[in-house]
């Protein structure tokens, strides 16, 4: 049989990396398969590339893959019963309406000065999973720096520096001027998400830390932000 779905990841933090990590998952229909591609995997460990070493976890041993899987089912359909006694919904309706995502104003990024930032150096980052999406939150560090980022951190620019997550990535961008902050909503971010995702972050939490190399270009000391 043909194998369903297979992923080989090299991760490295930097060009010049002394040190990778090679993630291999596969997915197939006959659990004899998977545990042949497993034996023939602990061999890497020993006698594969040169400076190839260990793996982490032990041989890998095949699992079930349980994917979460919601529709929509007619309320007429629906038989309920308060204390035995019938009882019909007057709605209609099969569910609430979602709202619209918010129609996007871009701004025009205007050059301050001559300096360079990692993100992580003005704002706090974290993510997190939502079934096959994640969230991807930026809080800015100083209130003086939210103008900045809104220019700087679009929907298109998220979605450019993440595409590695999947072609069929879409980013909504969400400000929250309150807290000086952004959430960015990460659809078909996770390859499936949770157990049914073969990626090594299935539940998207080191987006967050992958976003924080994000350059920021044309600013001033950062000094005279805090």
């Amino acid at each position: 049989k043909q194998w369903y779905q297979r992923r080989v990841a090299i991760t490295a933090g930097e060009s010049d990396a002394e040190e990778i990590v090679v993630w291999s998952a596969v997915r197939h229909s006959d659990k004899a398969a998977i545990q042949v591609w497993a034996k023939e995997l602990a061999g890497a460990s020993t006698g594969m590339a040169p400076g190839f070493t260990t793996m982490l976890g032990g041989r890998p041993k095949p699992t079930p893959i349980l994917r979460f899987a919601p529709f929509l089912f007619p309320k007429d359909q629906v038989r309920i019963a308060v204390n035995d006694v019938p009882f019909a919904s007057t709605n209609s309706e099969h569910c609430q309406v979602s709202p619209a995502s918010p129609a996007e104003v871009t701004k025009e990024v205007v050059r301050e000065g001559d300096e360079s930032y990692r993100l992580e150096e003005l704002a706090f980052l974290r993510s997190g999973d939502k079934g096959n999406s994640a969230n991807l939150g930026v809080i800015c560090r100083s209130p003086a720096l939210y103008p900045i980022l809104d220019a700087h951190l679009t929907s298109a620019t998220v979605k450019t520096y993440l595409q590695h997550l999947g072609p069929n990535l879409q980013v909504t961008k969400y400000k929250l001027p309150g807290i000086s902050g952004f959430n960015f909503v990460l659809e078909s971010a996770l390859g499936g998400g949770g157990v049914a995702s073969l990626r090594s972050d299935p539940q998207g939490k080191a987006i967050g830390q992958i976003f924080s190399n994000f350059k920021v270009e044309g600013l001033k000391s950062l000094s005279e932000y805090m």
